[in-house]
């Protein structure tokens, strides 16, 4: 019921959205503009379901990614619109073949020169397996997901050096084909940040967060877990900046029959830099996260990307990420390490071919003979065209 909702609701809002910005937009005082984008990607994966040594599947794979995001803003209402498909067709197991969604829509207005409210939506389908690897550094099954929810949240502003932001997220998650390997589940985030500008440069923060997943599985699994953190960010130029912080979460995972807690240290460091040539980025964090499998995990990242521009059309880049995930009961602890080298040549303006290669391993702590591998081969076209319909 809730997915049928969202996705009306979705549907309504981008056809309401698109006829008045194309109809009534010329005549708005206001900026509006609508951004087209695609990629085509031939991929050739030799271990598509990341299986252990001996069980691999191989195959190549097409994937076509249209999106569009429209925007209209004023001094004091800003709305904005990104909706696009993911498809993917695959030689050999056509079995696998899917088409992902992903709909957002997010709204902020200025009631007054101190505060402003926003809020926001999304609709998103998708498979677990490639997901919760690319964003979460975790192997599980492969299953159709449907995620969606929504967000209420403000901003004040105290002086021109004391500001507050906060606000609740609502999150689901429905696997609509299969009940026995994920349950559904349900997430709300409490989160409040005061900011204290110290300097033109330094912004000093208090980050806390408080988060409670509900899972609709035997016992009503709930984990709980509160985070608070002082960060910081020190602008040394428009292009060269860096920030972080490090505090403590405490977490509680409770069934009809277990109660359990733990605690831990936590972290996040950005670092970004550009010269005339290179570029490169560093990230490294350290926090909680509540798995589809009902499973709290603390998760250590490290990321770092490189970029050289050979010239003012072709640049290469490389990029590696380690994460290790330790479960907080002690079992099933893994680590997941990839690096992608890459080179892409801008043909005109908005057209980009890139061509990439990645090497991904898989370990288990507890059993070495479920640890496995995957390289992956792509070739990528990439058409964008920046504010193709606008008001200005």
């Amino acid at each position: 019921m809730h997915n049928g909702l969202w996705k009306c609701s979705l549907i309504i809002a981008v056809a309401v959205f698109t006829t008045v910005l194309l109809f009534f937009g010329s005549s708005w005082s206001a900026d509006w503009a609508i951004s087209p984008r695609a990629s085509i990607v031939e991929e050739y994966n030799d271990n598509i379901l990341f299986s252990r040594e001996g069980q691999e599947l191989d195959d190549w794979i097409t994937y076509v990614r249209p999106r569009v995001e429209g925007i209209y803003h004023t001094k004091r209402f800003r709305v904005s619109l990104d909706s696009g498909l993911g498809v993917e067709k695959y030689v050999d197991h056509d079995e696998l073949d899917t088409t992902d969604h992903d709909h957002r829509l997010a709204l902020s207005y200025a009631l007054s020169r101190t505060l402003s409210l926003k809020t926001g939506g999304y609709f998103r389908e998708d498979t677990t397996l490639e997901t919760e690897l690319a964003e979460e550094g975790l192997l599980v099954n492969r299953e159709d997901r449907r995620k969606f929810g929504g967000n209420l949240g403000f901003n004040y502003s105290f002086s021109t050096r004391l500001w507050c932001s906060g606000g609740w997220t609502r999150r689901y998650s429905e696997y609509p084909d299969n009940q026995d390997d994920f349950d559904d589940r349900r997430s709300d985030t409490f989160d409040l940040a005061p900011k204290y500008v110290l300097s033109r440069k330094t912004s000093l923060f208090l980050k806390m967060l408080y988060t409670k997943t509900e899972y609709d599985g035997e016992g009503d699994p709930t984990i709980e877990n509160y985070n608070i953190r002082p960060s910081f960010r020190h602008d040394f130029a428009e292009d060269f900046y860096i920030s972080g912080g490090a505090g403590y979460r405490y977490t509680e995972r409770k069934t009809e029959t277990v109660d359990e807690d733990s605690e831990g240290f936590v972290f996040d460091l950005s670092f970004h830099r550009d010269w005339k040539k290179v570029s490169m980025e560093l990230l490294a964090s350290r926090n909680q996260y509540s798995t589809v499998d009902r499973r709290s995990i603390e998760r250590d990242r490290l990321t770092l990307k490189g970029t050289y521009r050979l010239t003012e059309r072709l640049r290469t880049s490389v990029a590696a990420t380690f994460r290790r995930n330790r479960e907080d009961e002690g079992r099933y602890d893994t680590d997941y390490f990839t690096v992608s080298p890459a080179l892409s040549y801008n043909l005109t303006p908005t057209i980009t071919l890139r061509g990439s290669v990645d090497y991904s391993k898989y370990y288990y702590e507890d059993d070495s003979d479920r640890d496995r591998d995957r390289f992956r081969a792509r070739l990528m076209l990439n058409l964008t065209w920046p504010r193709f319909w606008s008001g200005k």
